[in-house]
């Protein structure tokens, strides 16, 4: 019987820790401006518009819990000038492997959809058409996400 009392109260830990993470993940998605998609249509109409910050993610996915609350602020702030996508990989299983994801939570800015595909806002600031130089995986700060952002955003205005 006492060999089993520290697993109970384990699982019962994760349980409240998991339960804890749900609810504020709901809340942040619904006090924000994320736009969650399931199709390339849907996603190339906000590029038509300008930058779009993208976060592919999993509800079961510790980091794309963590990451939830910082994309929400950033949707707030960028509401207007750019867009912020969740795209869940369980849900668009399609659209999520087209970018050929192998880890999550997989961010990234897409600053326009041209002849050759999609164009991205590289880390270090340049455009590429190479996703690999443009993406984020793991939890990602605001700052790099903002960066990027601003990046895109200048980049889109010089085009027009």
């Amino acid at each position: 019987m006492n060999k089993l009392v520290l697993p109970v109260i384990v699982v019962i830990s994760v349980l409240f820790i998991v339960a804890g993470m749900t609810g504020d993940n709901k809340e942040a998605m619904e006090n924000s401006a994320i736009i969650e998609i399931t199709s390339a249509q849907e996603l190339n109409t906000l590029v038509s518009q300008g930058p779009v910050l993208i976060e592919i993610g999993a509800d079961w996915c510790p980091a794309c819990s963590s990451q939830k609350p910082i994309m929400a602020e950033i949707s707030l702030e960028y509401e207007g000038k750019a867009s912020v996508v969740y795209l869940n990989s369980d849900r668009a299983s399609a659209l999520a492997a087209s970018f050929n994801i192998y880890s999550i939570p997989d961010s990234f800015v897409i600053v326009e959809n041209n002849e050759d595909g999609y164009v991205y806002m590289g880390t270090d600031g340049q455009v590429t058409t190479d996703r690999n130089y443009a993406r984020y995986i793991g939890l990602t700060t605001k700052n790099k996400f903002t960066e990027l952002l601003d990046n895109a955003i200048e980049y889109r205005k010089s085009a027009d």
